[in-house]
């Protein structure tokens, strides 16, 4: 490996905060990764004085005031960087973001609502943040700050759930339930669509599933036998060995399987009109006409608008939300469902 390559891997290292950064644990990335036969400790502290010079000429002021810019943790073991925003090298290159963002445009259909504009702008961001060398000296804090979506844990199993997906092969999952005390359950079938999901308090990847019996040879797609699975929740994916037919409609599309709920999970698979009225007065009024709800919904008149949805858990909680702006008229069943919980509320803040 060049050493050039091998700084800019070491530096991707020191971006990556989970890794325990220190010479033998970089000897058996780069024995792994990329078939460096060894890489001594004397190499290791090569390189660490190879980054530090580097980030004092990204970040002159920084150095000044601080010193050294990577540090060593005796507590933990490891090397880091002093601060989460610097890096010895630019994330992206102004060519190499335009090539991104035209392969993300390219690939559209992988998008919730087909635009990927979201990904191109924290690029956008990151390489910005990342190519402020111009200006002498650095703020105490970024300049950009981004969602933190955390790291996603099941990520392991997406190869093989997305070579499953394109061939049409049934697998066996270990997933177990969120409760501490659930206990782990094997189930097979034909996974169809790896969706990811953020309800505003946890992103999550998603796995729709053709549940089957392990007696059974053909698997049959229908919408209302479909299953969810967090990925978070599945601790092991295994191919079947044995074969199995698959009937599926030609018109069958996975994303049907959310076409009538607010969010992620199917409601009582029973789709409502639900009308809705806005307060005059309310704020939310506009932001309802810009952003609608739903794909569903459409104007009645300036103060009433409908959904034509499930009633699931996640509607009611958006509703419940908004209830002082919000007020549903129909159906009696999610009106006086929500009447109970909003009084529920007020006891308890008695």
């Amino acid at each position: 490996m060049q050493t050039t390559d091998r700084l800019k891997e070491l530096n991707n290292l020191f971006l990556r905060k989970s890794f325990p950064l220190r010479a033998s644990t970089v000897n058996a990335y780069f024995t792994d990764h990329f078939d460096q036969i060894s890489y001594s400790e004397r190499s290791f502290s090569r390189d660490l004085k190879a980054l530090k010079e580097k980030l004092a000429e990204r970040y002159p002021r920084l150095e000044e005031a601080e010193g050294d810019l990577i540090r060593y943790s005796k507590s933990e073991n490891r090397f880091y960087y002093i601060r989460d925003d610097i890096s010895a090298f630019p994330s992206f290159s102004e060519k190499e973001l335009d090539q991104i963002a035209s392969i993300i445009d390219f690939n559209k259909h992988l998008f919730t609502g087909g635009n990927g504009n979201g990904i191109v702008n924290k690029l956008r961001a990151i390489t910005l943040e990342n190519n402020l060398i111009k200006h002498e000296e650095i703020a105490a804090w970024p300049a950009i700050e981004l969602i933190n979506e955390g790291d996603r844990s099941g990520s392991e199993h997406v190869k093989c759930l997305v070579d499953a997906i394109a061939g049409m092969q049934v697998i066996e999952i270990s997933h177990k339930g969120l409760k501490a005390t659930s206990k782990a359950k094997t189930v097979t079938g034909l996974p169809l669509l790896i969706k990811e999901y953020n309800n505003g308090w946890y992103t999550g990847w998603y796995l729709l599933f053709q549940e089957i019996s392990p007696d059974e040879t053909l698997v049959q797609v229908r919408l209302d036998t479909l299953h969810l699975f967090a990925l978070d929740r599945i601790d092991a994916v295994k191919a079947c060995t044995k074969k199995y037919k698959t009937r599926i409609h030609p018109d069958f599309q996975p994303a049907d399987f959310f076409k009538h709920s607010l969010g992620l999970f199917p409601g009582t698979r029973k789709v409502e009109k639900i009308l809705i009225q806005v307060q005059e007065d309310s704020w939310i009024k506009e932001y309802v006409t810009k952003y609608p709800i739903h794909s569903s919904q459409h104007a009645i008149d300036d103060l009433h608008f409908e959904l034509t949805l499930e009633v699931n858990q996640e509607l009611e909680n958006f509703l419940f939300r908004y209830s002082t702006e919000l007020q549903v008229i129909k159906p009696i069943q999610l009106r006086n469902s929500l009447q109970k919980t909003i009084e529920k509320a007020r006891l308890m803040y008695q």
